[in-house]
């Protein structure tokens, strides 16, 4: 056997052991409730990501709280309906409180319903665990040069580049991560009021990490700080004078967060 080329995404639920631990309570009681948003989770992200859509040699994994999926490279536009399927994850996930982390690289790897394992792998494992850090699915700029390359033949490079642009951002790190927050619009049945929604409901997320560790706080104090920024995105967008009226009333009650 031979390695084929790749791209490899690999996905982690954050905080999962947490929330394994409010599965039981003090007194040893079972959180059915709790136990089943659990079950709810991955049958969610089963769902998402196994639906193999145009791709003809993806392969998905899970083990414990981690994600794998793969697909072999010269897959025409195979990276922006990947990547929309990750946005989507992220997006769902982090409405029900569930935040993940990953990464996405490019390269030799073994992927089969049996077995995984290969430098794609370990390069995509190293990205999640120690360079994406924040509560972000970081990607490789050669990943992204690949999806440019190899697209539907109908689209342009430029067309490709916008595709998949609708969905990433370059952080401030320069990593492309897939943008949950600013880019989310496209999951929303009303977009017009369900970002106030969504926003509120990220909000409310922080709630539940009160009195975490410092690594954890900071962490999510990059989470914060993407919020804080779309919001006062929003506040300048309303004051257009072609903006709804109740629409702007509506978003001034957006607040942002302490970030302290």
């Amino acid at each position: 056997m031979k390695y084929e080329k790749r791209i490899c995404c690999f996905i982690d639920i954050l905080g999962f052991r947490q929330h394994i631990k409010e599965t039981v309570s003090e007194n040893g009681e079972d959180h059915e409730d709790k136990i089943q948003s659990i079950i709810d989770i991955f049958e969610l992200s089963k769902k998402m990501v196994d639906d193999s859509g145009f791709s003809k040699t993806k392969v998905v994994t899970y083990f414990s709280d981690s994600i794998v999926i793969s697909y072999e490279y010269t897959e025409n536009s195979q990276l922006y309906h990947t990547i929309i399927d990750l946005l989507y994850l992220s997006f769902e996930l982090a409405n029900q409180g569930f935040l993940v982390r990953g990464g996405v690289t490019i390269g030799r790897l073994v992927h089969t319903k049996d077995v995984i394992f290969g430098p794609a792998m370990v390069e995509a494992y190293d990205l999640e665990s120690k360079q994406a850090i924040f509560p972000r699915i970081i990607i490789k700029q050669d990943v992204v040069d690949n999806g440019i390359k190899y697209r539907q033949k109908n689209h342009s490079e430029s067309d490709e580049l916008g595709y998949i642009e609708d969905i990433i951002t370059m952080d401030e790190d320069g990593h492309y991560y897939i943008d949950y927050i600013a880019k989310a619009d496209s999951e929303f049945n009303d977009p017009e009021y369900d970002l106030f929604h969504y926003l509120e409901r990220l909000k409310e997320f922080f709630e539940n990490y009160n009195g975490m560790n410092d690594d954890v706080q900071t962490k999510l104090r990059w989470l914060k700080q993407k919020i804080n920024d779309h919001i006062a995105l929003i506040h300048l967008n309303i004051e257009q004078d072609d903006f709804d009226l109740e629409l702007r009333d509506y978003y001034r009650m957006l607040k942002p967060l302490d970030i302290n």
